[in-house]
Order: C-alpha cells, then sequence, then structure tokens
C-alpha cells in the first residue's frame, strides 16, 4: 500500500491518484470544511506518519484553509491559528511549501487569500531566529561604528594608514566606495587608491580599479584621475607602464593610452621601447579581427548587388502619394524600384543607406589597417 492510499484509508477520504498535479483540489467540497481540516491537522501531530505523508496532508491543510479565507477573507477561525502555529513548529520541513504560499515575488493584491498569513508567518519565524538576530545587530553596530569613524578628527590620516597596509586595505577600500566622502576627501586618498589599482599582485587591486570606475561619473575627481596618471606616465617608468596598461583598459581612457603609447615608441629606452611593440600587437588583434579575405568577401558581395546610390522614400514624409520604396541608381540612370515587406521606415532607411555606408566602412578599416602595418616599427 502506497504513503498516499494509506492516509486516504485512514481519513476515510475517497482515493485521489496522488500522482495528478491538481489532487489538492480534487478532494470532494464535503472534505474541506473547517471540521475536517480539524481532522487533518489532528492526524498530522498523533500520528506516525512519513515525511512525505506529513508533507501531504500540510499542503492540504493550507489549500483548504485558503480556499475557506477566500469564501470569507474576514472570519477567524481557531483552526487557522492552530495550522498556523504547526507550521512554523514545523517551518524547515515545509519551508518550499511556505515559500509557494508567500508568493514573496508578487504583489499582495494578486496573491492567494492565505498569503498575508504565510508572510505573517515568515517575518515572525525571521524575528525569532537567534542567529539572524545576531547578524542584525552586528550590521547595526557595524553601521554605528563607521559612522563614528567618520566623526574622528584624524579621520582621513586613519584610511590613509590603512590603505598604506595591505592588510587592512579590503575595510578601507570598502569604506571609501560606499560614496560617503567628500570631494576633497576623495581628491587626498586618490593617489593611493591608484597605486593599490596599479598593483597587480595585490589582492586588493580590483577593489580599487573598481572604485576608480565608479569616481569617473564624479567631473572633479574623474579630472583628478587623469591627472594623476599622466603624471605616472611622465615618470618614463617600464614597469609603471606594463602596469598601467590593464588599468588603462579597464578605466578606457583613449587619450591617456595613446599618449602612453607614443611615449613607449618614441622613447630612447629599448625596454619601453619594446612595451610599444608589445602594445601594437594587441591593438591590431583587438581592433581588427576581420581578415583581408573577409573584407574582400564583403566587397564583392556590395560590388554585386544593384548599383548605388540607393535612396529611402517614405509615404507622406518623402513624397505623397503611393507606397514606401527604395530607388535605385541615379536620377540619369535609375535601377528597379525595392519594396519590402515587414520593414519599419527605419528597416528601410537603415538598408538603402547601408548600400553607401559599407563601401566607406570598408575603405577605412583598409586605410587603418596601412596605417599601423606602415607603423608596427618605432622610428630611429
Amino acid at each position: 500500500m502506497s504513503e498516499f492510499s494509506k492516509l486516504c484509508q485512514d481519513l476515510d477520504l475517497p482515493f485521489i491518484d496522488v500522482f495528478s498535479q491538481d489532487w489538492k483540489y480534487e478532494v470532494p467540497i464535503k472534505y474541506r470544511t473547517s471540521e475536517w481540516l480539524a481532522k487533518y491537522l489532528y492526524a498530522y501531530l498523533n500520528n506516525n506518519y512519513s515525511t512525505t505523508q506529513k508533507q501531504i496532508l500540510m499542503n492540504l491543510c493550507l489549500n483548504i484553509c485558503n480556499d475557506l479565507l477566500s469564501e470569507n477573507p474576514n472570519q477567524s477561525n481557531p483552526i487557522f491559528h492552530q495550522l498556523l502555529k504547526v507550521l512554523y513548529s514545523h517551518y524547515q520541513q515545509h519551508c518550499q511549501l511556505i515559500e509557494y504560499w508567500a508568493a514573496t515575488n508578487h504583489p499582495l493584491d494578486n496573491c492567494f487569500a492565505l498569503t498575508q498569513k504565510i508572510r505573517e508567518l515568515q517575518q515572525t519565524y525571521l524575528i525569532n531566529a537567534k542567529e539572524w538576530l545576531a547578524l542584525n545587530q552586528a550590521e547595526q553596530d557595524l553601521l554605528t561604528a563607521k559612522n563614528n569613524f567618520r566623526q574622528c578628527p584624524d579621520f582621513l590620516v586613519q584610511l590613509q594608514i590603512a590603505l598604506n597596509l595591505s592588510s587592512q586595505q579590503v575595510v578601507a577600500l570598502r569604506l571609501i566606495g560606499e560614496d560617503k566622502l567628500k570631494d576633497e576627501q576623495l581628491s587626498h586618498l586618490l593617489p593611493s587608491i591608484i597605486a593599490i589599482a596599479l598593483d597587480n599582485k595585490n589582492d586588493n587591486c580590483i577593489f580599487a580599479q573598481d572604485i576608480l570606475i565608479k569616481l569617473k561619473s564624479n567631473p572633479y575627481i574623474n579630472q583628478r584621475i587623469i591627472n594623476l596618471l599622466n603624471d605616472y606616465i611622465d615618470d618614463h617608468d617600464q614597469i609603471i607602464y606594463r602596469k598601467m596598461v590593464p588599468l588603462l583598459a579597464i578605466l578606457d581612457y583613449p587619450d591617456l593610452t595613446n599618449r602612453l603609447i607614443n611615449c613607449c615608441k618614441t622613447s630612447n629606452k629599448t625596454e619601453i621601447v619594446q612595451i610599444y611593440n608589445e602594445f601594437t600587437k594587441q591593438i591590431i588583434k583587438q581592433s581588427i579581427p576581420l581578415s583581408d579575405n573577409e573584407l574582400n568577401l564583403i566587397q564583392n558581395r556590395c560590388d554585386s548587388a544593384t548599383p548605388g546610390p540607393w535612396q529611402s522614400y517614405v509615404e507622406d514624409r518623402d513624397h505623397s502619394s503611393g507606397s514606401n520604396f527604395i530607388m535605385t541608381g541615379s536620377k540619369h540612370q535609375r535601377g528597379e524600384d525595392i519594396e519590402l515587406i515587414g520593414a519599419t521606415n527605419n528597416d528601410q532607411d537603415f538598408i538603402a543607406n547601408a548600400r553607401q555606408d559599407i563601401p566607406k566602412l570598408i575603405n577605412e578599416i583598409k586605410r587603418l589597417k596601412k596605417f599601423i602595418a606602415q607603423n608596427m616599427q618605432p622610428k630611429k
């Protein structure tokens, strides 16, 4: 006999297919009253049922409770309170069932009649969890400590010292990243933050880089970052240059990157010129992934299309009557008009202009490839 069949037999219920997804709804109405709910709950508490059988019973109890509340939301039945008390006592066993009825990601006015009570049960459980209480108190104490720290007279001095000690940098960087410092305070700390961001052997460099990325949105601080990085470039130090490469890529400062590359390219130090060669290889690899053969194939597709220019004509925008179409060829040597089905006006404009835009792009790519090839080697 299956566990479900035994439940039906013990409770004098008609057998229902337990494998039906909607079995809990299929229990006949006469078995879905407050009296039967009390009977199911008593069986849950006093029979030595398995975990699976208790899950089935609790699911049925909650479903019936929801039905009764749907019929009369204002009723206050002692069996409801008893059911929720039992559910609370066995919270871990039924946590997934509780999550279902709590419908956490849905607005309350679009949930079950039972949802409000289940959410209140969740809140009570959380408030009474000693581990959560301890964590919540620790969070409050931390916020208080941070606020007190910001108010101390030598706040910046202590924070600066912490940034200079690798064992304390994480805490200091997290505090700086909370967006509660003034511009002059951030400006004072920036040299240390940049130094940490450049030190790729330090695990804290990522925290520092994230702070610099965030601070770029502040115009004053952003200019201060640029000025400090320019000072590093002025040092003409090959070790610093190598560290600056990944940082500039992350921060996306094209002007600074170009200045650094030019300094490497024109340097009279062999080791710095070598950095330029490495830069150039990276730029070519990243910026021009298209091979000559791929460019030629694109060019051939353009050449094989109906001769240009193509011009988009949209009814009531470019002409007063007719339909939308693309005119091909010049006025003196027109080709066949192109009419599109299912295209928006913007789609048609894009397709028409692509006939002229793609050849321009191909020519520009070829020009840039030629320019880079001519400048691969540093000038003597």
